[in-house]
C-alpha cells in the first residue's frame, strides 16, 4: 500500500469513527428519553396507556432493527409520502429500537424499588409525581445503570447498519479502506477492535462514573 492510499484510508477511518460517535450519542439521547417516558407509561394505572406502551415495546423489541430502518427510509416515502433524511432515520430509528428494551429496564427498576419506600411516601402525603421524582426514580435509575450500559454498547454496534441508508460510518469506512488497499485483515481488525475500544474507553467509564455519582448520598450496605 502506498503512502497516499494509506493516508486516504486513515482519513476515511477517522471520519467514520466520528460519524459513529455522533450517531451513538444522538441515538442514546433519543433512547434515554423515550425509555423513561414509555417505561413510566407502562406502569400507568390507565389501561389504554399501558396497552400503548406494551404495543410500542413489543413492536420495537420483536422486529429487526435493519427492517425498521428500511421502513423509515424506503417505505414511508412510498406509502405516506414522508421523506426523512438518512441522519434522522439513523438517530431516531436506532434510538427508538433501543428504547423498546430500555423501557422494560425502566419498568423493572421501578418495580424493584422497596415497597416500604412507596408506603413511606404515602405516609408523608407526597403527591405521586413528587414521590416518583424525588424517591422512586433516583433509586431506580441507580439500579438500572449496569444494564443501561449494556444497552448503549448494543446501540453502538447497531450503528453499523446505517450503511444501508447511505451513511458511511466506521464499519463501512473500514470496508472501503480494505477494498481500496486489498488489506482486508488489517482494516477489519481495526474495525473489530475499534468498537471494543470505543465501548471500553468511553461508554463503560461513563456508566461507572454515573454509578459513583448517583451513589453519593446513599447509605452503603457494606463498608470496604
Amino acid at each position: 500500500m502506498n503512502e497516499f492510499a494509506l493516508g486516504s484510508s486513515l482519513a476515511a477511518l477517522a471520519k467514520g469513527i466520528m460519524i459513529t460517535l455522533i450517531l451513538t450519542l444522538g441515538a442514546s439521547l433519543v433512547a434515554t428519553v423515550l425509555s423513561l417516558i414509555v417505561g413510566l407509561i407502562r406502569l400507568s394505572p390507565r389501561r389504554p396507556l399501558r396497552w400503548f406502551a406494551v404495543a410500542y415495546i413489543e413492536f420495537f423489541r420483536g422486529t429487526s432493527l435493519l427492517v425498521q430502518v428500511y421502513w423509515w427510509f424506503f417505505v414511508l416515502p412510498i406509502i405516506f409520502s414522508v421523506f426523512l433524511s438518512p441522519w434522522t432515520v439513523a438517530i431516531l430509528g436506532i434510538g427508538m429500537n433501543a428504547s423498546g428494551y430500555g423501557a422494560e429496564y425502566v419498568r423493572a427498576a421501578i418495580k424493584g424499588v422497596d415497597r416500604g419506600q412507596y408506603e413511606a411516601s404515602i405516609a408523608l402525603n407526597y403527591p405521586r409525581l413528587t414521590m416518583m421524582r424525588r424517591i422512586v426514580l433516583p433509586q431506580a435509575i441507580r439500579a438500572m445503570l449496569p444494564v443501561w450500559g449494556n444497552m448503549l454498547i448494543e446501540l453502538l454496534k447497531g450503528t453499523s447498519l446505517v450503511y444501508f441508508i447511505t451513511i458511511t460510518e466506521f464499519t463501512t469506512a473500514s470496508k472501503l479502506a480494505a477494498d481500496a488497499s486489498g488489506n482486508y485483515l488489517l482494516f477489519f481488525a481495526v474495525a473489530l477492535f475499534g468498537y471494543y475500544v470505543i465501548a471500553r474507553a468511553l461508554i463503560t467509564p461513563f456508566v461507572r462514573w454515573l454509578e459513583r455519582r448517583l451513589s453519593s448520598g446513599f447509605v452503603r450496605e457494606a463498608l470496604a
